[in-house]
Formats: C-alpha cells, structure tokens, sequence
C-alpha cells in the first residue's frame, strides 16, 4: 500500500470533485493546505487521515462507521495518481457509504455502475442511486450542510434526477452559498435557468 503515499494532491483534487467542494474545498470544512509540498504533523494526520492520503488511516476510520471516510478510501482507490486504480475495490468502500446515506458515496457509486468499472454495467442501477444521493443529500441539506445543498441543487442542474422544477436547482445553489459554500455562489451566479 505504499504507492498511495505520494498521491495526496491528485486524490484530494479528484475527490473535491466528487465530494463536493464544501467537504473539501473551504476552510470552515478544513480546506486543502495552501502549499502543495505543505508537511502535515502525526497530530494532524491522525485527526484527519483521509485529508492526508493516509490510507490504513482512512480504512480504520471507515470501519468504524465514518461514511465519508469509507467514500474518501474508495476515491483513493478509484483515481490513484500512480496509476493502480483499483474501480472494483473502491465500489465496496462507496457502497458502504452510500448505506450509511452519505450522498457522495452513493453518487460516486452510481457513477461506476454507469459505466461498467469495477461493477457490473448497469444504468438503471445507476439511475436508482443517483435518486438515492439527491434524497441524501437534499436531506443534508434540510440540516444545514451546506456540501448537501450543492450537491442536491448538482443532481438537479446536471440532469441526473429528474427536476420538474427549474428553479429548485438554484435554490439549492443559493443555500449553498448562503451556508458559505464558495461554488455555490458560483453556481447561483452562473446558473441559467
């Protein structure tokens, strides 16, 4: 397991896409070290193992419930930057989140199975979860988090839910952003709707 020590940044990038920005991106949430060769202390890997790329870290804290840790092993495995992706073995990691209904993990897992890696091809098994992420989600969201609100109003904009409401997306975007969520404003902003 020691090829994953070198892949914090590609990682981490990758999964502020799929997390969603909110959980990684701003400083409310413990946003990314502002020096790519920035050396974090045992203390603080030990608080956050995902955050640092530790990845026995990461798998313990999955195992003991923590779904976004089981979503952030998975992206590890899924988008090694050293090339041993390993799409199989990260769908196990998002399925456990996505059962813990943590919409990342649900929305990376449908992802997969839209295109047949590491699980069997299948788009309505992809579409299902997709429902599933938003309805967490938007439920996050309900609570206040503002990383739910982003990624209930992404579900919508981007087409993978159905949205008989255009401008729920937007609202979306606009609790975002009203939580302090930097691309939610964006998204408010640029939404065309």
């Amino acid at each position: 397991m020691k090829h994953w020590a070198g892949s914090v940044c590609g990682a981490l990038a990758v999964a502020s896409l799929l997390a969603g920005c909110a959980e990684l991106g701003n400083g409310a949430n413990g946003g990314l070290p502002q020096d790519a060769h920035y050396k974090p202390t045992a203390e603080e890997v030990k608080r956050d193992p995902c955050r640092f790329n530790d990845v026995q870290g990461c798998i313990a804290r999955c195992q003991k419930d923590d779904a976004r840790a089981c979503n952030m092993v998975g992206v590890m495995f899924e988008f090694d930057v050293q090339g041993n992706n390993d799409a199989s073995l990260a769908s196990g990691f998002y399925r456990r989140a996505c059962d813990a209904t943590y919409a990342p993990g649900c929305n990376n897992l449908a992802w997969l199975y839209l295109g047949g890696r590491g699980v069997p091809q299948d788009r309505q098994q992809a579409m299902r979860l997709f429902y599933f992420a938003y309805d967490a989600a938007r439920l996050a969201c309900m609570r206040g988090e503002a990383s739910g609100c982003l990624m209930a109003g992404e579900l919508l904009f981007d087409g993978r839910v159905q949205n008989d409401d255009p401008d729920q997306a937007q609202a979306f975007f606009e609790r975002a952003c009203e939580a302090g969520e930097k691309t939610g404003c964006d998204r408010a902003k640029n939404n065309p709707y």
